[in-house]
């Protein structure tokens, strides 16, 4: 997407939305901004996570999935923030603060999982990077969404990006899981129908993503 244009003021042009999501021009060109510098980034990351895979593939059996998404896009982004900025967020700190514009997801085989993440690790402190602080996340014991995550940058906090770590089954199975995910976090189906009609649909999607996670439940995790 070109950013070429001068940028103004940016609304949210969903239709559903009773209040649209809405950036200042002054915020859309910070946040704009921040997302160049986050595409600018990702041919370095991809060789660096290349290389990573390179390293683990034995015995760790490491891959990258997904690699269309490591780039979060521009709208995304706009909505995000637009969303904490209603929240009192101040949208320049926002901006500088976030770690997933730039994020990779990166596959271990199942018995090598824990000892393939402290590799990868060890690995990224060798080339200089240091975890985020505050962006680790262990999501295992999670019903929706099982798998670890950490956020890394050069000391200074140059270059930020996350790796999200799974297994092939829970990859598999968040995949499977990935429009029932993304509706039960929107707010889109209150708008359809109201509380009650929510909360209905919100407790289904849960139910079907947590039993889908079931059979893999006892699996080694980090």
């Amino acid at each position: 997407m070109s950013t070429d244009r001068p940028v103004g003021a940016w609304q949210d042009d969903r239709s559903e939305d009773a209040r649209p999501l809405a950036l200042t021009a002054e915020e859309n060109r910070v946040v704009t901004a921040r997302w160049e510098e986050a595409r600018a980034a990702h041919k370095h990351l991809d060789g660096l996570m290349d290389g990573l895979v390179t390293r683990l593939a034995e015995p760790y059996g490491a891959r990258l999935e997904g690699k269309q998404y490591r780039l979060k896009g521009l709208i995304a982004l706009r909505r995000q923030t637009a969303a904490r900025k209603r929240l009192g967020v101040d949208v320049a700190a926002f901006a500088r603060k976030i770690s997933d514009l730039n994020r990779y997801t990166l596959v271990l085989a199942t018995d090598h999982y824990t000892t393939g993440v402290q590799q990868t690790y060890a690995l990224l402190h060798e080339q200089g990077f240091e975890v985020v602080p505050g962006s680790e996340r262990n999501s295992w014991e999670d019903p929706l969404y099982k798998a670890f995550r950490a956020a890394w940058q050069r000391p200074g906090g140059e270059m930020r990006f996350e790796i999200r770590f799974h297994t092939d089954e829970s990859y598999s199975v968040q995949s499977e899981n990935h429009l029932l995910y993304d509706l039960y976090r929107s707010g889109r189906v209150r708008s359809a129908g109201g509380s009650e009609f929510s909360k209905v649909h919100e407790q289904a999607a849960e139910l079907i993503q947590s039993e889908r996670y079931a059979p893999h439940s006892s699996e080694e995790t980090y």
